[in-house]
């Protein structure tokens, strides 16, 4: 079960988006913010666990927000639910901190499961999200930034296309995928981590989907070719 923070400055979208996640199961709450500073205001105060985050904020702006509580709290998942379809922020984003990526229109059942898969400590990104972060060729660190938003660089100042595309993954996705190269089925690792068969998929099909590849073969030789001991 779960407690949610909505931050969104639209107050009729807001509104919808409550009256949405009220009706999902898991969903034992919601609590709202209009922007970024009274998010972390109330996160100061509350515990919640999972944050979804308009990335058009004002003030303080979306990726800074994501940016502050991906700091704060580290563990605690942050969805981006936004209308911008901007190839260079999902990448941002995915730096910054964020576990997962929908555009504004995306179905009731796509955001529950959404939801759900980041719950679970799996990352969830849309079809344009995902061919985003596979194309990976745009470097970190235009300037073409809205105020209040901040740009990560990767450590050494490297582009992504430098970044190994192993290092998009979650510590529990490299730990799954690490038992992979073990050889180990999925019921064995969900024993050995301690999780869910079903929580084992949900990281596979994350881990598939960040690597750009079709099966668990694949993505074992892409470990093994970025030799991750």
């Amino acid at each position: 079960m779960a407690l949610c923070l909505v931050v969104e400055d639209d107050e009729l979208f807001r509104l919808g988006l409550e009256i949405t996640l009220a009706a999902f199961e898991q969903v034992t709450g919601v609590l709202t913010a209009s922007d970024g500073e009274q998010a972390l205001e109330l996160l100061r105060r509350q515990a919640v666990d999972v944050v979804l985050l308009d990335l058009g904020l004002p003030g303080l702006g979306g990726l800074e927000t994501c940016r502050r509580i991906a700091s704060d709290h580290p563990e605690l998942p942050v969805l981006v639910i936004t209308s911008q379809e901007d190839p260079a922020a999902c990448r941002r984003l995915l730096l910054t901190g964020a576990r997962g990526y929908v555009c504004k229109g995306v179905s009731a059942h796509d955001l529950q499961l959404a939801i759900e898969t980041l719950l679970r400590g799996a990352s969830w990104w849309d079809a344009m999200a995902t061919a985003a972060l596979r194309d990976l060729e745009l470097p970190l660190g235009s300037p073409q930034v809205a105020p209040g938003q901040i740009l990560n660089e990767v450590p050494g100042n490297r582009t992504l296309q430098d970044t190994p595309a192993l290092e998009l993954l979650t510590p529990r996705e490299l730990e799954v995928l690490k038992a992979m190269g073990q050889g180990w089925s999925n019921q064995q690792i969900a024993d050995a981590l301690g999780i869910s068969l079903g929580t084992v998929r949900v990281h596979g099909h994350g881990i598939m989907q960040k690597l750009g590849v079709a099966n668990r073969t694949q993505a074992v030789l892409r470990l093994l070719d970025q030799r991750i001991n």
